[in-house]
């Protein structure tokens, strides 16, 4: 559309116009819902709203997905609508949960999500958190912290789990897992010509 989506960790996202002016009214403000300190500026945190994704039939549909923390710190990705009366506004009280999960501590909430070439929503959850994953999560495969998670929001609401996922059908390992074993994998990016996923996770000491 040539518009440009901003979002802010805070709980906003704005939109700049084709010449690079910022709208008045942000897209979807849902800054009460996310972590209070996400919108401290003075005070540095992971948590807040950290991804946003369209659906690959957004022109159609007016689907986008969110990845937040809320005000209990909960890992949250939510799907919203985009408002019938105006292009430049999201409905705020169209959300709806696709999955949640409690993070342990206040970092490595991950917060990445994107549509692949194959249309499945991947999710990055992140480790839980502190240092040297104490818990252990990234390679427990009964959590979803600590992984990239696969799922598909078109088959049934809120998702279903692609049949071809690595894990499915695999006693004892949550189904929706494509890729563990990770820290905190915060920005991704699928390539456009080749399809493979880029996965920049951060590391500790090196």
């Amino acid at each position: 559309s040539g518009r440009l989506f901003v979002v802010e960790q805070g709980g906003r996202i704005w939109i700049l116009d084709r010449d690079d002016s910022r709208l008045p009214n942000a897209f979807l403000d849902i800054s009460a819902r996310v972590s209070p300190e996400a919108n401290n500026l003075s005070t540095y945190t992971e948590r807040g709203l950290l991804g946003l994704a369209f659906h690959p039939d957004y022109a159609e549909n007016g689907y986008f997905y969110v990845n937040y923390t809320d005000t209990s710190g909960v890992s949250v990705v939510s799907r919203f609508s985009v408002s019938a009366e105006s292009p430049d506004m999201a409905d705020p009280a169209s959300e709806m949960i696709i999955l949640r999960q409690q993070q342990p501590f206040a970092n490595h909430n991950g917060g990445w999500l994107d549509f692949g070439p194959d249309g499945y929503l991947y999710i990055s959850i992140g480790d839980g958190g502190s240092a040297g994953d104490p818990q252990r999560n990234a390679q427990n495969l009964q959590t979803w912290l600590g992984k990239i998670l696969r799922i598909d929001v078109d088959s049934a609401e809120p998702y279903a789990v692609p049949e071809d996922n690595p894990f499915v059908g695999t006693t004892g390992i949550l189904p929706e897992i494509w890729a563990y074993g990770l820290r905190n994998a915060w920005r991704n990016s699928f390539d456009r010509q080749t399809g493979d996923l880029y996965i920049a996770d951060v590391g500790q000491n090196q």
